[in-house]
């Protein structure tokens, strides 16, 4: 009889493990595109971009809205143009529900990427399961953009990486995947860059002598890394001209300079000082706790930081964690602690380094950025990546709690003889009961957490279609409109011109004597205000949230504002769920009414 231990191991067995787990990963992160009419900041970004290019029929178009770079990386914009054309379908209704599906693949990726590296297919299908319910990966690959595309071919290249490092026969799909990620996103492409550098730097580490073999990933990283930069500075300009620099305190070039001396130096280090490099690394970090000390033990440290940006603002995002968001973020917490509490497990098994390297040069570049504070590559950004390697440690904590519910030679008949188990009873519904809680609990708060933040609501109500399809036919192109980052894209994406997120006063005054010299500097001609941007934020920028008041609103119901649209979603009780406005600025009352106030203003004046 095949004991639990051989079914769970069993090849066919793990496959079968991985179609359910791909197919949660993927109706997880469909969920805000099926139940919202679109989802996402910077979805209009990337719909105005694929209709250009559809239209214009250019690969790189001329590009005009908010940001520098989105055109240039437009992996994401083919496929989505590709499908419809092929079916027909309505983009801005086909491209959020694309990217879901991309991000979801990405589970059976890093399960042979674990199966190569540790060679346990138990591991593999659990680290698996945990990126499905990975919250920050989970929320980023949801959206319908180039980063989801990103992810896929970043863990692509990792798993060709591996075995390009063993047999020389996968230069070529490895050199197609990476060139294709080069092309579906410049942050994505710089966190794989460090990461298999880190692995190769481990490999090299672990091997008892270097060969030929080795110089082959050495000369991979060369030619990738050089394809990197090269798009960057001939193609992709404003990351190597302007995203580069703001997050270092000196130019791209010499940000090119000490990457290969980093590259080549430290595998000079380690070919001349192996022992010593290995002997620094490998410290004896003191007595070993077990599995629930250490999870106790992550969970304080990682809370206690996150306490910390209670009071103190997230550098680059501006952002405080919320008393309700912490909360929220105590499944995610005891995610993180169970990654940590597997970190020894890792160092004892073979090409276990390698993973800790890629998690550790993800993790020192976490720190700069909060250390450094003034840089592109943001804190927040770091962890849908970091969340992926973190998944494998998580993994052996998972299965070594989980192994207190077997004994070793349990079989299916034995189980059914619940007496035999009877003294594992308690241990084995205490440890169930922890490990479904954590599963369980993760799935649940992935999009709440976010929302609790307070700083973006990313949801597009029908509503606010229907407002910006009305706007298409009723005003001029030539208009001005001033909404928040999320419905601006999207008016932008139809031809209208908006105020790039130099709003701040439009919504925070409480008259339209507070926002007038914004609204005149800008030409704003019109505002589009719906339900979220009113009860929730006004996310008009990154680190730039505002928040709507009665008095803030209701400036907008009286002149100089006009109401020229309203728009309404219903309920089964006919009460509204979503709704979008849209107001006229009427700059000939608004003229009178500035002569009227600077007036009343001269014989306050004078009375004094």
């Amino acid at each position: 009889m095949m004991t639990l231990r051989e079914r769970w191991s069993a090849p066919n067995s793990t496959w079968l493990g991985l179609i359910p787990a791909t197919t949660v990963a993927i109706l997880l992160r469909s969920i805000p595109a099926w139940t919202n009419a679109a989802w996402g900041n910077d979805l209009g970004i990337y719909y105005g971009i694929t209709t250009l290019m559809i239209r214009n029929q250019h690969l790189f178009i001329n590009y005009t809205g908010w940001g520098n770079s989105y055109q240039f990386f437009p992996v994401l914009y083919l496929i989505a143009a590709s499908l419809h054309i092929i079916t027909g379908l309505d983009l801005l209704w086909l491209l959020p529900k694309i990217a879901p599906i991309i991000g979801g693949l990405t589970i059976p990726i890093l399960y042979l990427i674990v199966l190569e590296l540790l060679k346990n297919r138990k591991i593999a299908l659990v680290s698996s399961f945990l990126l499905t319910i990975a919250p920050f990966h989970v929320y980023q690959t949801s959206h319908a953009a180039p980063l989801t595309v990103g992810h896929f071919f970043m863990l692509l290249s990792i798993y060709l990486f591996i075995k390009f490092s063993k047999r020389p026969m996968f230069l070529f799909p490895l050199l197609f995947s990476t060139v294709m990620l080069i092309l579906s996103h410049h942050l994505t492409t710089y966190f794989y860059i460090i990461s298999v550098t880190a692995m190769f730097f481990i490999t090299m580490l672990n091997k008892n002598k270097i060969d030929k073999q080795t110089s082959l990933p050495l000369l991979y990283l060369s030619i990738s890394s050089s394809l990197m930069f090269s798009y960057w500075a001939a193609i992709a300009k404003p990351v190597f001209y302007s995203f580069i620099p703001g997050g270092i305190p000196f130019s791209s070039y010499h940000a090119v300079i000490l990457y290969y001396l980093l590259l080549y130096g430290g595998t000079f280090a380690i070919i001349r000082g192996k022992k010593w490099v290995k002997k620094t690394i490998m410290v004896n970090w003191g007595r070993q706790y077990s599995v629930a000390e250490k999870i106790m033990i992550s969970f304080s440290i990682i809370l206690m930081v996150e306490l910390f940006f209670v009071y103190v603002p997230i550098p680059g995002v501006n952002l405080r964690i919320t008393p309700v968001a912490l909360l929220y973020s105590i499944p995610i917490v005891l995610f993180f602690s169970l990654s940590a509490s597997g970190f020894s497990e890792l160092r004892n098994k073979a090409n276990g380094g390698v993973v800790l390297g890629w998690v550790s040069a993800i993790f020192l570049s976490l720190l700069y950025s909060l250390i450094y504070g003034k840089t592109n590559i943001y804190p927040d950004r770091h962890l849908e990546y970091l969340i992926i390697p973190l998944c494998i440690p998580a993994a052996f904590s998972g299965v070594k709690l989980s192994e207190v519910l077997y004994t070793r030679n349990i079989t299916f008949s034995r189980l059914l003889k619940f007496s035999k188990l009877k003294h594992l009873y308690t241990t084995q519904t205490v440890l169930s009961v922890i490990i479904t809680l954590i599963v369980v609990s993760n799935m649940i708060v992935v999009y709440p957490a976010f929302d609790a933040m307070n700083a973006a609501d990313e949801r597009i109500s029908e509503s606010c279609i229907n407002a910006i399809r009305w706007m298409d036919g009723n005003i001029s192109k030539n208009s001005v409109v001033a909404s928040d980052h999320r419905l601006s894209m999207l008016i932008w994406a139809k031809g209208f011109n908006i105020t790039m997120g130099k709003t701040n006063l439009t919504w925070a005054a409480d008259s339209w004597i507070g926002c007038y010299n914004e609204l005149k500097e800008l030409n704003v001609s019109y505002i589009l205000i719906d339900d979220i941007m009113r009860e929730r934020v006004v996310n008009v920028g990154v680190g730039e949230y505002y928040y709507m008041n009665n008095e803030s609103y209701e400036k907008f119901t009286m002149q100089p504002f006009e109401l020229v649209y309203r728009n309404a979603t219903l309920d089964s009780l006919r009460e509204e769920v979503h709704w979008a406005e849209i107001y006229r600025i009427n700059w000939t009352q608004l003229g009178c009414a500035v002569t009227a106030h600077f007036h009343k203003l001269v014989d306050k004046e004078i009375a004094r």
